[in-house]
């Protein structure tokens, strides 16, 4: 998907989730949503600096450390390695799991190292926001794997890839639109619920997992995503399962 594609899907889960903490505990809330807004951006290494100044200007910027420290280490680490990984710009790099857990434990290092040094008690609010922007990358993940292109989730240590049908920037297809309506309905009800006092604050959490559980499983149902294997790292994948029935 395209960068505000990402960026607004995935502030949406982040509020359904914790959408109980925006009246009790809204700082948390705070640190979790704004981790996870940057966290949507940052595997997108492949991004091409805008020609005009813009807010996709600035996610372009936050995702030079990833592009330039993040994915080269990860490269040099894997080559050592001898895994099939021939150019640190591939965005596979940073389209998988062990990608993403690098970046966040690189962030870690930057950030709560000089939070500790400053006040221990700034340690918390790191580890909270460090949380929100491995959950960012998470859901940047999972909307990326219902596009055609899809993500190796695994890489270079499967060949595996998950996609689905989804074309982003295919202006007929309206699938990504309704997904943007599926969760703010999904989290407008959470919320009603939530501040009129319906929903009691011990259900509060396990409903907003729910509504996000909900969400995602009908976006990745309604992509047609598929899980694909190579029988070698230089080999094409191959379909193995269909496990949506959307459009194609």
């Amino acid at each position: 998907m395209i960068t505000r594609h990402h960026f607004a899907l995935a502030l949406i889960c982040s509020l359904i989730l914790f959408s109980s903490f925006l009246f009790t505990r809204p700082i948390i809330a705070f640190l979790v949503c704004t981790g996870t807004c940057i966290g949507s951006l940052l595997p997108d290494i492949h991004m091409s600096r805008p020609k005009k100044t813009g807010p996709r200007t600035l996610a372009w910027a936050l995702v030079q450390l990833p592009r330039k420290a993040c994915a080269w280490i990860l490269y040099r680490i894997y080559a050592a390695l001898e895994l099939p990984v021939t150019d640190p710009t591939d965005k596979r790099l940073t389209h998988s799991l062990p990608g993403i857990l690098f970046i966040t434990l690189s962030s870690g290092l930057l950030l709560l190292i000089p939070a500790y040094i400053i006040s221990p008690a700034n340690t918390i609010d790191g580890i909270i926001f460090l949380f929100g922007l491995f959950l960012g990358m998470i859901f940047h993940l999972i909307e990326d794997l219902c596009t055609r292109k899809g993500i190796f989730p695994f890489f270079p240590l499967s060949q595996t890839q998950i996609a689905g049908s989804i074309r982003p920037c295919d202006h007929e297809d309206h699938r990504i639109r309704w997904f943007h309506v599926l969760h703010g309905g999904v989290l407008l009800i959470l919320l009603i619920l939530d501040g009129t006092g319906i929903l009691v604050p011990a259900l509060a959490f396990p409903a907003g997992l729910a509504g996000l559980a909900i969400c995602l499983g009908i976006m990745v149902y309604l992509s047609d995503v598929t899980v694909r294997q190579a029988s070698s790292p230089g080999a094409r994948v191959q379909p193995a399962a269909v496990q949506g029935t959307g459009r194609r």
